[in-house]
């Protein structure tokens, strides 16, 4: 079992929204998996995610999209 370094609480795997504001546009990601915190709900998002995020967010700058909502898994 893992513990928050914010608070000491237990780690579990969830499900968390991540959102950017690009200045031009705006990309909304959901059902981003993560490990949250069952105390504080502090977030946790792993290296291959995080890619994934990436990805995404330069997909949308490169297309100069306004407003962009996608699902994760």
């Amino acid at each position: 079992m893992s513990r928050c370094a914010m608070c000491g609480g237990e780690r579990a795997p969830g499900k968390t929204t991540y959102s950017v504001d690009l200045g031009s546009g705006v990309v909304v990601v959901r059902n981003v998996p993560a490990q949250v915190c069952r105390q504080c709900g502090e977030e946790w998002i792993d290296a291959v995610t995080a890619g994934k995020l990436e990805e995404i967010v330069a997909r949308a700058r490169q297309d100069r999209t306004e407003v962009e909502v996608v699902a994760l898994g």
